[in-house]
This record gives C-alpha cells, structure tokens and sequence, in this order.
C-alpha cells in the first residue's frame, strides 16, 4: 500500500516488565515501582483502516503477553489518523498520535511516516530481532530516573494517580508522559482495506498527556484523570514515561493493568 512500509515481523520476542507491583485490597490501590535498569517504551504507529498493520497489531499482543521479570518494557499502540480517508474511521486514531509520529521521524531523520512502524526507545526499529536486540541492551543500563506510582478509582469515571519522580544530580530533564491504554479490543471491520476483518487489538492508548518537566531532584504529583464511557474499564491499563528532553530516548517507564481496581 502506498504509505505503508513492509515489516519483518517474524521473531516474536519475549519481552517483560520487571516493576514491583503490589495491590492493597483494604483501599483499593495499586502500586508500582520502576526497576533499577531502564525499561524502554516501545511504540506501535498502527490503523484499522492500514491492511498492512494487523500482523504489528498481533505481534504488540503477543510482547505483552510475554512481558515477565526479566526482560522488561512498555508497549502502546498509537492509531494514526491519516488512513481515515480510505472508506473507514479508526475510532481509536488521532491527530494528536499522528504528530507524535512526526516528531518522532524528525528525531530519526526519516523522510517520511508510515504504518505499522515500531520505535523502541524513541528509534525506528524494524524486525523481531532487532527489536529484542534493542530492549535487552536497554534493560543492562543503569536507569537514572525512578518510578514511583499509586492508583486508586474514586469512582467508576475517574482515577486518581500518584507520583513520586527521581532523577539523578546531573541527569537530563526529562519529560514526563500519562497514558491510559486498553487491551482486550475485538473489532469487526466492515469498510476501508480491512473490510470483512475481525481485527484484535491490545495496549491501545485512550489518553495521552505530558504531566511535567523533571529535572534533577525529586517531584511529587497528583493527577485525576477521567475515564470514557465506551472504555472497558476491566481492560484498562496506566503507564507512565519518562523521556530525555533533547532526543525522546526513554530514561524509565511503568506500567500497571487496572483490573484489580474492578474487581
């Protein structure tokens, strides 16, 4: 297809999240604390009107399915907005992650942007190997930002989110970005390149949003952050990102699925 770049995704790698993650039942909060190495995001640029991204939609899938203690990372899958023209509109697209898309081309001097394409740690990365390759290097450094998060559901609308963000002496200011993702999506396509499909998605991002700008030291936060009707809020997952401010290379991310909350 025209915009779409193949992809070789033939490796599945196993990939993990290696966070500390406790659950107090009496008040109904979830914790999660970073890992002492980097756990890198790993970002799948995708469209349900894109037939060449179901198979990077499968692949994202099956990483977080794998995630485990020792190899860990973030996965998010950001629908673009740009195949919308061709007979079907992504509902989960936007041209909000369609701009992330572009300044993430800027930071890769790419020439242009395109579906499915997948960044780890900020990087155009193409293939499963390259990809393993990539978090497991990630995973032997040393993280100089920590992660602290708390979560609670005060009602069936909202959550509250807690964070307690350290960054070396000395250390790049980082940007710090929320996402609330979806898993467990089941879509029947009936117009556009993927007509008559049945299409599965995982770690669909429904919020996006950059909290703060930390620098070396320490920042606590509070946030609300409201939930949609349509959202499955059993599905529902929260991660939290920081970047380097200069280049978009991740310094440290979490992420916590919601289901205990709705239990």
């Amino acid at each position: 297809m025209k915009l779409a770049a193949s992809m070789a995704l033939a490796a599945l790698v196993s990939l993990g999240g290696a966070s500390s993650l406790f659950a107090d039942k009496g008040a109904n909060k979830l914790t999660i604390s970073s890992t002492p190495t980097i756990t890198p995001l790993v970002e799948l640029y995708t469209s349900e009107g894109c037939s060449s991204c179901p198979p990077a939609d499968r692949f994202i899938s099956k990483l977080g399915d794998l995630i485990d203690d020792s190899f860990h990372a973030v996965p998010l899958a950001f629908h673009v907005d740009y195949w919308n023209w061709l007979g079907w509109d992504d509902p989960y697209s936007s041209e909000q992650f369609t701009q992330r898309q572009k300044r993430a081309a800027e930071y890769n001097a790419q020439p242009s942007i395109y579906t499915p394409e997948i960044l780890v740690d900020g990087r155009e990365t193409r293939g499963g190997g390259l990809i393993y390759d990539w978090i497991s290097r990630r995973n032997n450094e040393p993280a100089t930002v920590s992660i602290m998060l708390d979560v609670i559901a005060p009602s069936d609308a909202t959550l509250q989110a807690d964070l307690d963000l350290k960054s070396d002496p000395g250390n790049i200011d980082a940007r710090i970005f929320v996402a609330i993702y979806e898993n467990e999506i089941v879509r029947n396509i009936t117009g556009g390149e993927n007509r008559g499909k049945t299409l599965m998605h995982d770690y669909v991002v429904r919020h996006w949003s950059e909290l703060a700008l930390l620098e070396p030291g320490e920042l606590m936060r509070s946030i609300d952050l409201l939930l949609g009707d349509d959202w499955v809020k059993e599905n529902l997952g929260i991660a939290v990102i920081a970047v380097n401010s200069k280049n978009g290379e991740t310094l440290q991310s979490v992420h916590l699925p919601l289901k205990q909350l709705y239990l």
